[in-house]
């Protein structure tokens, strides 16, 4: 197995090729120094067609603790309740630790949607022209996948769209539009 492969199978698969276990320990705890605690994610999905590949999510984000209102991340998003919060997707292979993205749970935790990148648009010689940065806001096809399975493939691809970001395949030429 290698990462592309990996990533492959993850970008591919239906939900239903997923089995949740909801309830840890999942004994891959994190220590917080700063709090004198130990975190962990909240749930372990396992590929069924090979258990040694798992994804857990759930634990916070170190880094993003500022984060707490989507329009922190989205400017133009506005959802019904615009509490977020950034937590890490991360993909094991065999109980090994192989890759880590993030996701933002949005509108109160009823969405997750990849965080992707934020570039300007309009940058030129350190000073934005016209007089207000524009944006946009992306995310790999990657990213995108991971933030459908976290989501449970449900409301993701509409709140994606809603914050604007824009899903681009694995090169960034081209663009997949929900």
């Amino acid at each position: 197995m290698n990462l592309f492969k990996l990533r492959e199978i993850i970008i591919n698969s239906p939900i239903d090729d997923w089995h949740n276990v909801t309830v840890g320990p999942y004994f891959t705890d994190a220590p917080d120094i700063d709090n004198d605690t130990v975190e962990q994610h909240s749930e372990l999905m396992v590929y069924r067609h090979d258990i040694d590949l798992t994804i857990q999510h759930g634990l916070r984000a170190r880094g993003f603790d500022r984060v707490i209102d989507s329009q922190a991340l989205w400017p133009d998003a506005h959802f019904p309740d615009s509490t977020a919060y950034v937590e890490f997707v991360d993909v094991f292979w065999r109980g090994v630790l192989v890759d880590r993205e993030e996701v933002v749970r949005v509108d109160g935790g009823r969405a997750s949607i990849p965080l992707g990148k934020k570039t300007a648009l309009n940058y030129v010689s350190g000073q934005p022209h016209p007089k207000k940065y524009e944006f946009e806001y992306s995310a790999t096809t990657w990213q995108a996948a991971l933030a459908r399975l976290v989501d449970g493939d449900r409301d993701w691809a509409d709140y994606t769209k809603q914050a604007g970001i824009v899903i681009k395949t694995h090169d960034d030429s081209s663009v997949v539009h929900l």
